[in-house]
């Protein structure tokens, strides 16, 4: 579809929070806005997969194959969205881009059932430290989806939306964003209904995913020491592993230890082996600490970026679910001497801060005016003025520093290298080091027919505007001549290195089809048993284009036989007997059949061990 024929006057703007580990959608509806939920799930794992039929995935259903599947599964995108790669998903590669499409249009549609219209605007959220590069391709990913992203907002700022932002008061928050995959916070001044950005700071590569690594690092250590066989070397172990991980991660929010045991989770020496690893709260910390206090120094640079005292700061707001980890909230309060606070969802405030400003875009009075700032400092590449009669050195020449606030608009002047100079190449940078090396170049704009009048002193004027968006137009002017050239940097990334956007487009629109036709009901009924207990009676059927209806009544007695015996069970037995009902049920709900043999062998063989 071209985004520029699609008539975008009636469709609302939803907002969507794209995130590492999670995703969810929100929108206005009936004056409030609301989260958009799904058999009343509102988050959507950020997981995209294959089944072995090549039916694509997204969601509960991909992540409930990640462990079995990791080859046709792909999770924590985001930490590759600006890079230039392809990612192998079973026989089929596919950029970053491509990936996130797949989670926007999963959301796209939840927004399209619940509002009962088509959806082709969006506001979409990003970490505030996320570049040019990696936003752009978060736009592009929104275009492949099929959404014209109208805005493009940093995710602590979309939070601030949420947060007071009816008080005519003034106040200072610092809101600290501590996600999946990446971390940011921001300095939000709050009053008469605008919230202005004072500084943002971040890190791209710190988050909960990283938690989970140095827990799974602990728990593979002490696994090999027992056995010589590191479980994170290999695809069929690693991830059984890094999910137990994640789910003892959040049970260690509440308890004081946890016991991690996967059973049969390697063949070693032709033995099924299992884990089991309990490890405390305390040791579990110990891990993570160093991640922690990184996080601590970034809001430090924060507060001094905005030029505000401690005393001057009133809240301190907590959003993503990796700040229901106890150390984070202790240190924030021990350094800060501010208690932490989630006066709305953590996993959520995100997106209702851009379904406000999708709102707010579409033209409804719901939240306030939003005054963003530029996370990053922008600059070109340049001689030092005191190398010219030495030996050349190139610097970085810093035109937009970072915090100046949205929209924005600087330049300055420089000079030709050499008299008779006729073209000028400007490379422009991103970055907050001295060393121009140390920066990212984001863009080169060629400025020819230098030279050409009679008036030229070789000076050029260089200008940046960076939108509310976060898109840099950079013009160049002969000052003489008024010889000019502009160039703006979206640094759209190609999709795929062989293919167009249009191209692309089409290759996903083909997979979203193919999928569409896969469709599974789970029906339930009731028998009687022996002692007239009624116990629900789960049927399986699949239908694929032109096939009978197939039953798996052996499967619904198993189940029948598991819930009757599971009252009388205790201990290992009864958490067994619960996983493998779970498993099954999931497998059901989610239109995975693929695992539905497996699961009934195992069930099978675990009814006849207990009876």
């Amino acid at each position: 579809m071209n985004l520029n024929t699609m008539n975008t006057e009636l469709s609302p703007i939803i907002g969507i929070d794209l995130g590492t580990t999670n995703s969810v959608v929100a929108t206005l509806i009936d004056g409030k806005i609301e989260v958009l939920s799904e058999d009343g799930e509102a988050i959507l794992p950020s997981i995209v997969g294959l089944t072995l039929d090549n039916k694509l995935i997204v969601g509960q259903a991909a992540k409930n194959q990640l462990a079995a599947f990791p080859e046709r599964t792909i999770s924590s995108v985001k930490r590759r969205m600006g890079e230039s790669v392809q990612l192998s998903l079973g026989d089929q590669k596919f950029s970053p881009q491509e990936i996130s499409a797949m989670i926007l249009r999963r959301l796209k549609q939840r927004a399209e059932t619940r509002l009962g219209c088509e959806v082709t605007r969006a506001v979409i959220t990003v970490p505030a430290f996320f570049d040019e590069n990696q936003r752009q391709a978060t736009r592009e990913a929104g275009a492949l989806a099929g959404l014209q992203v109208e805005r493009i907002i940093n995710e602590p700022t979309a939070a601030s939306l949420v947060y007071h932002a009816g008080t005519p008061e003034r106040k200072h928050l610092i809101v600290y964003d501590l996600g999946g995959g990446t971390f940011d916070v921001s300095i939000v001044r709050i009053e008469d209904g605008v919230v202005e950005v004072l500084s943002s700071k971040g890190d791209t590569r710190l988050g909960g995913d990283d938690f989970d690594e140095l827990l799974a690092k602990h728990v593979a250590a002490e696994f090999s020491n027992a056995y010589t066989f590191d479980l994170l070397e290999h695809s069929s172990t690693r991830w059984r592993l890094m999910q137990a991980c994640e789910r003892a991660k959040c049970e260690l929010s509440t308890a004081s230890s946890v016991r991690i045991s996967e059973e049969f989770i390697a063949t070693i020496n032709g033995e099924s082996v299992s884990l089991d690893v309990t490890v405390g709260r305390d040791e579990y910390e110990r891990l993570i600490a160093s991640l922690v206090q990184r996080t601590i120094e970034c809001v430090d640079e924060a507060i001094r970026d905005s030029g505000l005292t401690m005393s001057q700061l009133d809240e301190l707001i907590l959003v993503g679910g990796s700040t229901r980890t106890p150390l984070v909230q202790r240190l924030l309060r021990e350094e800060f001497h501010r208690e932490p606070k989630w006066s709305v969802n953590p996993d959520l405030a995100v997106a209702l801060g851009a379904g406000t400003q999708g709102a707010m875009q579409a033209g409804h009075a719901v939240g306030p005016v939003l005054i963003d700032v530029a996370t990053h400092t922008l600059g070109i590449e340049a001689l030092s003025t005191d190398s010219y009669d030495s030996n050349p050195k190139l610097v970085y020449a810093r035109l937009l520093v970072r915090n100046s606030p949205l929209p924005c608009r600087f330049e300055d002047i420089f000079r030709t290298v050499t008299p008779d100079q006729s073209v000028v190449e400007i490379n422009v940078y991103q970055g907050e080091s001295d060393e121009l090396t140390h920066n990212t170049l984001i863009g080169t704009l060629r400025l020819e027919g230098l030279n050409a009048s009679s008036t030229a002193d070789g000076f050029i004027l260089v200008r940046f505007e960076l939108t509310l968006d976060g898109i840099l137009k950079v013009t160049a002017i002969e000052r003489a001549s008024g010889i000019a050239q502009s160039l703006q940097i979206h640094n759209a990334l190609r999709t795929n290195q062989s293919m167009t956007h249009e191209e692309s487009q089409e290759r996903l629109t083909n997979v979203f089809n193919q999928s569409e036709g896969f469709r599974a009901w789970v029906a339930s009924s009731a028998a009687d048993t022996s002692d007239g207990e009624e116990i629900e009676v789960t049927e399986f059927s699949r239908m694929d284009s032109g096939a009978e209806t197939s039953k798996q009544p052996k499967l619904n007695q198993l189940i029948n036989k598991a819930k009757q015996l599971r009252p009388s069970l205790v201990g290992d037995d009864a958490e067994d007997v619960d996983r493998l009902l779970e498993q099954i049920e999931r497998a059901m709900q989610d239109e995975q059949i693929e695992f539905l043999p497996g699961l009934e062998d195992e069930l099978d063989d675990l009814l006849f061990y207990l009876q």
